[in-house]
């Protein structure tokens, strides 16, 4: 078995390399909603077909453009009301502070849980799309399992560059969403009697939303990733194993192979693909391969920006069983603060389960994250080894559930 589980890997891996390739250096940058994206959705349907699978097709969808300027709106709307009121505290000041932050505490936490609010509304859309095929079962289908991965690529902030400004960042940020709600209590009831220390907690949470909305526009001005490990290692590991499964499909089990768009915005392309789909594929699984690239292999058992988002159970423990019997393959269980097209799914009901990977401590990409959203992300960076073990680790995966 050992042999067999090396040889296919070899296999998965060549052609894996290839599309990485193809994706990470042909095509280069691939924005939600723009022409890098477009490009490699259409690559993916020509591998798809190519490769056999049956009704391809791409699904074009209306998606959000970028990723930081819905919550810049919504900071902006807070720090505007304080400003307001703390430039001429009084009763109409107070009760438009009031409102501003409570619309910016809605609009962030509704952005943060992939959910419409008023600043996706006031923002410019975008045609995205969704490249699907299916590989039916060799006998009688009694399982469906879908292969998830996203293609487009996200900008390179500057608090991306390092883990301390990123934990630095998080944790303003995160100062700077509670004071949303916060600044609209204290401005409300501050209409109806005298609270003493307003006017400074209202200078502290205008501070916090300052830097955060600064952040937010230098996010929007830097450019986008070539995005080899994040996530042509994923859309590689998928494609590669939709080719691979379209000459050996499993005995049980039709396989839809899905390549989402916009997923670096907000997930609306697994968003979409839940609308459209969600009742046919109810009682699948969904196998979601993303940044596998760097590292060891491991599987996520909660993600989330705001609210935590959690695997299907059923196939977290089929997972890691596979991980405990192949600990060479995948290290195991871990927690992000980031999401992954997987908190949308689960939040439609679905059963998802993400499958990334983890720098260890001491690896020479430990202090670039992995190159998460970095201009480092490129494909000299990534490790062919890492997508190997992700690629025999999917697989073997997919063979425990079409033996259930």
């Amino acid at each position: 078995m050992a042999e067999k589980v090396q040889d296919v890997m070899n296999q998965l891996v060549e052609r894996a390399w290839d599309h990485l390739h193809h994706l990470a250096v042909d095509i280069g940058p691939r924005p939600s909603t723009r022409e890098g994206e477009r490009a490699a959705a259409r690559y993916a349907l020509r591998v798809l077909k190519e490769a056999g699978l049956k009704d391809v097709r791409e699904e074009p969808f209306l998606s959000g453009r970028e990723t930081y300027w819905p919550y810049a709106l919504s900071l902006g709307a807070g720090l505007f009301g304080n400003i307001l009121y703390l430039s001429k505290p009084n009763r109409t000041t107070g009760a438009l502070a009031a409102v501003l932050n409570a619309l910016g505490a809605w609009g962030f936490y509704s952005e943060a849980n992939f959910e419409d609010h008023w600043g996706r509304t006031l923002l410019p859309k975008g045609v995205s799309q969704n490249v699907i095929g299916v590989i039916p079962a060799k006998e009688e289908a009694r399982h469906r399992v879908v292969l998830m991965a996203h293609l487009d690529t996200h900008r390179t902030p500057i608090f991306y560059s390092t883990p301390f400004l990123l934990r630095l960042f998080s944790s303003l940020v995160g100062a700077a969403f509670v004071s949303l709600p916060l600044s609209a209590l204290l401005t409300f009831l501050r209409l109806f009697a005298f609270i003493p220390g307003v006017s400074g907690i209202l200078s502290l949470a205008a501070a916090f939303q300052a830097f955060a909305l600064g952040m937010s526009i230098q996010g929007e001005t830097t450019p986008h990733t070539p995005g080899a490990n994040d996530n042509g290692s994923g859309a590689a590991t998928v494609l590669a194993l939709a080719e691979y499964l379209a000459k050996h499909p499993l005995s049980h089990t039709e396989v839809w192979v899905v390549l989402t768009g916009s997923e670096e915005v907000g997930a609306y392309g697994a968003d979409a693909f839940a609308r459209a789909h969600g009742e046919e594929v109810r009682e699948a699984f969904i196998i979601n391969v993303d940044m596998v690239g760097v590292g060891v292999p491991s599987l996520v058992e909660r993600e989330g920006l705001i609210k935590s988002y959690y695997p299907d159970p059923e196939l977290f423990r089929l997972a890691m069983e596979v991980a405990a019997e192949h600990p060479d393959l995948n290290s195991g269980p871990r927690r992000t603060g980031a999401y992954t097209d997987a908190g949308v799914l689960a939040k439609h009901g679905l059963r998802p389960l993400t499958v990334d990977s983890v720098v260890p401590p001491g690896h020479p990409a430990e202090q670039y994250m992995g190159y998460w959203h970095q201009t480092r992300d490129t494909f000299e960076n990534v490790e062919r080894e890492c997508v190997a073990k992700a690629c025999g680790f999917v697989w073997l995966l997919l063979r425990r559930i079409d033996e259930r």
